[in-house]
């Protein structure tokens, strides 16, 4: 299911594409892509992490995981990303889809102990835009 395309010496992209489109299917794969990122965080966190983030990019239907420093620029080697690919027939609205994908992941953030053994802050972010984060 996950492909890795390393785009520099030190930065690996791990890539899925999910073609789920009920409310259950498409709620599975995306916490099935946080799980896999928090499998990478013994390689990823280091001691200048300080965000997990997530971001939803509504136009490419994509959620790309990563770490990164408290000023949000420095990534960490591992960065998770997940292509839904029919999302849109179960949301179609751009504010609906992000609202979803926030409430998921905030209810799991809750019970993952894997995420949980670090200390990070985890954020919701639109479309790359750093400024509109939101806390999870």
């Amino acid at each position: 299911m996950w492909t890795q395309d390393n785009i520099s010496d030190d930065q690996i992209l791990h890539k899925a594409e999910s073609a789920d489109n009920t409310q259950e299917s498409i709620k599975i794969a995306v916490l099935a892509s946080a799980d896999y990122a928090f499998s990478l965080f013994d390689d990823n966190v280091k001691d200048e992490s300080m965000y997990c983030l997530f971001d939803w990019d509504f136009a490419q239907q994509t959620l790309t995981i990563s770490i990164t420093d408290p000023s949000k620029t420095l990534l960490a080697k591992h960065r998770v990303q997940l292509k839904l690919m029919n999302y849109d027939a179960y949301l179609s609205n751009e504010e609906d889809q992000q609202e979803q994908i926030q409430l998921w992941l905030h209810n799991h953030l809750t019970t993952s102990a894997e995420f949980l053994q670090y200390s990070l802050v985890a954020a919701m972010v639109a479309n790359g835009d750093l400024a509109s984060s939101v806390l999870l």
